[in-house]
């Protein structure tokens, strides 16, 4: 497994090997490929699998919060009280939903409302234009249908936007931009105002079909939501690759719980993450970053031969933002100062610097 942060440039890259009685070993390397290479290695020889995820759990926030205590070795996940057991709808496979609070930044216009029937008891309403943007990570490629939980009070005030940067939107809605897709009641249905209801996109030949993004790649994407008619309420946004899932029927109208967070990892080919230890190893040293002696005695065990591994390709350092490779001067500079911790570095390659390279 390869952790979700390789835009900070610090990534934990995790792989196992399970021994003859069933328990796993297993090692944690966190590989710095901005600066130092590599940073830090956990190993365990003994493990159980619910060992293990609590393991990774623990090591993945150890760098982000170091302050956070960590759970009693023999604990167990808390079980939900018996108030959320009544919420809880059940979801497919492959279901992402957003809170409309949860965005990472609201444009001018977006203002945050108090609703006892919204989820966690928060909505959005957004002016026409007024946008809130999310990330959210997408496990899969291809079609992912779209639901909003919105509140319509009457007609003019009964339409939302939602996009995804680079993807494929259906039906697509010019007036709300690219990758726009317009949920809104559809004219003469008034049983859809004054009350909570998800909502998807009419098939334009009137088929009850979902509308949908279309998704190149799995990876990060910045969603958002679009203000059409100030009024409409905005609650929670729900992305799934299933066609035939309805969450209002599932639900009765409910918002739908979020009960955990998404995993601070994502699957990687043994391939790809050996790639990635060998280029953090060129980079300790060429800056003469000290191993961890942990790294040293067990990384053979479990990833093999480093001297087999995939040869990092083109410059030791790459752009922050496309993974291009970057010119001598940049790589030079960060090698001078790759210890200097009061010195950060996002460096980018012309193409994706612009006016700024």
């Amino acid at each position: 497994m390869i952790s979700r942060s390789r835009d900070t440039g610090m990534v934990i890259v995790v792989g196992t090997r399970k021994r003859p009685d069933g328990k796993l070993k297993a090692m944690f390397l966190l590989l710095d490929l901005w600066k130092k290479g590599v940073r830090d290695c956990f190993y365990d020889a003994n493990l159980t699998e619910r060992q293990f995820e609590r393991a990774t759990q623990r090591f993945g926030s150890s760098y982000v919060e170091p302050e956070q205590p960590l759970p009693e070795e023999n604990s167990t996940p808390p079980e939900p009280d018996e108030e959320v057991k009544e919420q809880l709808v059940r979801v497919p496979r492959n279901t992402l939903i957003i809170e409309a609070e949860s965005a990472i930044h609201f444009d001018n216009g977006v203002q945050l409302v108090d609703d006892p029937e919204a989820s966690n008891g928060k909505a959005i309403v957004s002016a026409k234009d007024a946008r809130g943007l999310y990330e959210l990570y997408i496990p899969k490629p291809g079609k992912w249908y779209i639901w909003i939980r919105a509140f319509f009070p009457k007609d003019g005030e009964d339409s939302y936007w939602i996009g995804i940067d680079n993807a494929e939107s259906f039906p697509r809605d010019e007036q709300g931009g690219p990758s726009a897709i317009r949920v809104r009641v559809e004219p003469g249905d008034t049983s859809k105002w004054g009350r909570w209801l998800w909502d998807t996109p009419m098939h334009p030949l009137g088929k009850r079909i979902p509308g949908y993004f279309r998704i190149k790649s799995k990876g990060y994407y910045r969603i958002w939501s679009k203000g059409r008619e100030m009024g409409s309420r905005l609650d929670q946004i729900l992305l799934t690759r299933s066609r035939k899932f309805n969450p209002e029927t599932a639900s009765e109208g409910k918002p739908i719980p979020i009960l955990t967070a998404p995993h601070p990892y994502e699957p990687a080919t043994f391939e790809d993450c050996q790639k990635m230890i060998r280029h953090a190893v060129e980079i300790s040293k060429e800056v003469k970053t000290e191993f961890p002696w942990e790294f040293k005695y067990w990384i053979n065990d479990i990833w093999g031969d480093i001297r087999k591994f995939p040869e990092h390709e083109g410059s030791l350092y790459k752009c922050h933002k496309c993974d291009a490779d970057l010119p001598d001067q940049a790589v030079d500079l960060i090698k001078q100062h790759a210890h200097s911790d009061d010195i950060q570095f996002y460096i980018l390659c012309r193409k994706c610097g612009g006016e700024f390279d």
